[in-house]
């Protein structure tokens, strides 16, 4: 088959959620399939491993995004009855090579990662079309307008307003929905009026069909048994609002908790584009802001205890399922264990409250035989539950038609039906 692959970030180095996930799609998809894969580049510095994608594609199309002047697009779209969304990623280049590629490729099936580029993924003839939102980018938006004041919540509720009425009409627009978690799947948008501020529209339950979850795999690495210093860990994209959010909520709030109780204790913050915020918790005691490295896995490992404490946390943390196939102890809000199914206490622990996640980290710092034996259970739990090939496997079962949603089938049962029921139904 010849598919086309619709990105909104270059899908390589998979070294964020979003490019972890679609890597790994194309990685899976062109062991059998010619893959076109037509993507923007939001950081300079990603444009030197374009390279590297075009081994696993037929042909790669790297748009360079400047993302100022998509951010002023995206405001103006949204102040003349748009979505942001939509507008950042709205680029003639993109539509130019997306016409050029149609002229000379028919697209047996288009697969658009992330809701930013589904306008695309519609105006691309294809026997079939599926759009991998991950997670509902509305009620990010919705989560977000709570979190902030004033005309910046005020916008973002009017994104998270408009963009939930998008995403309805995506999934009835697009052969297959897909998304990263069952929770995602319950919160299909109209669905969820209390996490998003909506009230509730209607939505069929027709358009539940029509959704898909198809989870992440974890890549295990060889297991190194926990050193016993007292460091804890947060290993993330440091420019990502909820990431920031969470490391300077936790070293305001937490933080000065644990040091009561363990002054030697270290909080290590790693992850690449750290903000002016971020890096100014440098200043409290005990605290490193490391920034980005070329061996993620060997900081995930220098820690024994990873504390995750997210407030908005919508899909999968990829950045939990990594320290947990680690084999270390996570500590996890609610919000960020939601998509990750494992049970609280075997696990993982949660703790949702500042004296909490103290207790439970203090508690895991000074007892490091626990701490071990908390890891070895989340390694073994992520080695059961996330698998790449058993879920990409349904990807493509998705992409080639051999997978049939609940309303596929049932057209094609109508379809099928003898010509003389058929009739009868009709002057019925």
């Amino acid at each position: 088959m010849d598919i086309l692959y619709l990105a909104h970030r270059l899908p390589y180095p998979p070294n964020k959620g979003d490019k972890i996930r679609s890597f790994h799609q194309i990685e899976y998809l062109s062991r059998s399939h010619r893959i076109w894969c037509a993507c923007f580049v939001d950081d300079p510095a990603d444009m030197t491993h374009v390279d590297v994608l075009r081994g696993y594609c037929r042909a790669v199309a790297a748009i360079p995004l400047n993302r100022k002047l998509a951010a002023v697009r995206g405001l103006v779209g949204l102040l003349c009855g748009g979505t942001l969304t939509e507008d950042f990623y709205n680029d003639r280049r993109m539509w130019a090579t997306l016409r050029k590629w149609s002229q000379r490729v028919h697209f047996d099936a288009v697969m658009v990662f992330s809701s930013g580029m589904a306008p695309y993924g519609l105006a691309v003839s294809a026997r079939r079309r599926a759009i991998d939102f991950c997670d509902w980018d509305s009620l990010k938006w919705a989560a977000y307008a709570q979190n902030h004041r004033g005309l910046r919540s005020l916008l973002m509720k009017l994104e998270a307003r408009r963009l939930d009425r998008r995403e309805r009409q995506w999934i009835n627009e697009y052969d297959a929905s897909v998304v990263i978690t069952d929770a995602e799947a319950d919160d299909f948008p109209g669905q969820s009026p209390g996490a998003a501020g909506f009230s509730p529209r209607g939505v069929s339950s027709s358009q539940r069909t029509r959704i898909t979850v198809i989870g992440n795999g974890v890549e295990l690495r060889p297991y190194a048994p926990p050193p016993t210093a007292p460091r804890v860990g947060f290993v993330g994209a440091m420019d990502y609002p909820p990431n920031v959010d969470a490391v300077c909520r936790f070293a305001e709030r937490v933080w000065p908790l644990i040091r009561r109780e363990i002054p030697e204790a270290t909080f290590r913050i790693v992850g690449r584009r750290p903000t002016a915020r971020v890096r100014g918790l440098a200043r409290h005691p005990g605290i490193e802001v490391v920034g980005e490295v070329p061996d993620v896995g060997r900081h995930v490992d220098d820690c024994p205890v990873h504390a995750i404490l997210l407030c908005v946390a919508r899909g999968l943390q990829n950045k939990v399922l990594e320290a947990m196939a680690a084999g270390r102890a996570v500590v996890l809000s609610s919000a960020a264990a939601r998509g990750i199914g494992g049970k609280d206490g075997r696990d993982y622990l949660i703790a949702d409250d500042p004296r909490s996640a103290a207790n439970a980290i203090v508690s895991l710092l000074r007892n490091p035989d626990h701490a071990a034996a908390l890891g070895c259970s989340a390694r073994a739990f992520v080695q059961e539950c996330f698998n790449w090939d058993r879920e990409l496997g349904r990807l493509e079962a998705l992409l080639t038609g051999e997978h049939k949603l609940p309303h596929e089938a049932l057209v094609e049962s109508r379809t099928n039906a003898p010509a003389v029921v058929a009739a009868h139904v009709s002057a019925g």
